[in-house]
């Protein structure tokens, strides 16, 4: 019996294997999950709580409920500068989905989608189950993994249908500015192409970098699907909850997607999710605090260490270590650390070829492991130089 063609062309999870691995080993330090490690915070669980106790246990109209919709079209007027009416706006469940719908809705056989390499593991996987073909960007570490213009120019054929934006970056943690964005977007207009801005990590932003919506950009809007959430800014991963602004033609696919797949998001996550964008947002100021103290020890400590270098992440909380020095590649590393040294790290392999040579590193942990793994990594690192 034959299953979908497309299924075939995905690769299984780089990441999942070395998590695969690790399972039953004891007294580990993983840097390998790439989601916060604080609970959501109190307000919001208050308010998944008193919506279980309101009954707001049935059915959501397909795009979300009026007033959470509205919410978020106000937080993308006021943070985003992305001019959108409630209408334009979809909740989903986790960002996972919403970047599915914009694959699907964009794609046709044959498309071409650019995606970024190395980029967020599910980017090729599902342009290949929207029925596209993925077209890797090359982000070179010489460059700090931002998009050279040249090189995106060079990807384009006449069947290209859209470029994926991810900024700040899984895994490698650049996070682009605005001179680069208004050369991607007058190239999206010149070729007519639309773009994915997948902006999951939007408030984990360091050294006083602004983060900017390519949507807010000059006749951007109504070419970009723009996705954004709540599992990093909030602590929100097991809630699946995310959003996706786009002009109202695409929306209402989207709609139809939404019809048959999921029907709707988590009722009760989007009563927690309303009360999130309407709360006070000391809670993602404290936890980028966290996330800033720990990339500082991180990245100092792993440039400490001969055989590594680091570049300090512009956002996010990844770390995209540079091994070549020790010889070994990035799986041949990972496993190593996870055997020897009982670090779980992620190979820079399992997001494309580019990341050969490097390993990612979530500092997504407490500061204490942060440091015990400095030091394991460390003395592994000096058993392979001595041999």
């Amino acid at each position: 019996m034959e299953f979908n063609v497309n299924l075939k062309k995905i690769k299984p999870s780089g990441i999942r294997k070395l998590f695969d691995l690790a399972q039953g080993k004891k007294d580990l330090v993983s840097f390998g999950i790439g989601e916060p490690d604080f609970i959501t915070p109190t307000h919001i669980r208050e308010a998944a709580k008193q919506a279980l106790n309101e009954g707001y246990t049935r059915y959501t109209p397909n795009l979300g409920f009026p007033e959470f919709r509205e919410a978020l079209a106000n937080k993308l007027k006021q943070k985003n500068k992305i001019s959108v009416t409630p209408d334009e706006v979809v909740v989903t469940s986790g960002g996972t989905e919403a970047l599915f719908f914009a694959f699907y809705t964009l794609t046709n056989p044959g498309d071409e989608i650019i995606i970024p390499d190395p980029g967020f593991v599910t980017y090729e996987s599902q342009v290949y189950l929207a029925g596209g073909t993925p077209v890797h960007l090359p982000l070179r570490g010489e460059n700090n993994f931002h998009p050279d213009l040249e090189e995106l120019k060079n990807c384009i054929t006449p069947k290209t249908r859209a470029i994926l934006l991810n900024s700040p970056s899984n895994p490698t943690g650049a996070a682009f500015n605005e001179d680069e964005l208004l050369a991607i977007a007058q190239l999206a207009r010149e070729k007519d192409l639309f773009v994915i801005s997948d902006e999951l990590y939007e408030d984990i932003i360091y050294d006083g970098r602004e983060h900017i919506s390519i949507a807010s950009l000059p006749g951007m809007k109504e070419r970009t699907i723009s996705i954004f959430g709540f599992s990093k800014s909030y602590a929100m991963t097991g809630w699946r909850l995310a959003y996706l602004a786009a002009s109202l033609n695409l929306v209402k696919e989207i709609a139809k997607l939404l019809q048959n797949t999921s029907v709707c998001a988590n009722s009760i996550a989007q009563r927690a999710g309303l009360a999130a964008i309407r709360g006070s947002q000391d809670c993602v100021k404290e936890m980028f605090t966290s996330y800033n103290e720990r990339r500082n020890v991180l990245v100092k400590g792993l440039n400490e260490i001969k055989g590594l270098s680091c570049h300090a992440p512009e956002g996010t909380f990844y770390a995209f270590v540079n091994i070549k020095e020790t010889g070994m590649s990035a799986e041949e590393l990972s496993m190593y650390l996870l055997e020897e040294c009982k670090i779980v790290t992620v190979p820079g392999t399992a997001f494309g070829a580019q990341g050969e040579g490097y390993i990612r590193l979530s500092f997504a942990t407490s500061l204490e492991d942060i440091k015990e793994g400095i030091r394991r990594i460390k003395k592994g690192i000096e058993k392979i130089s001595s041999r």
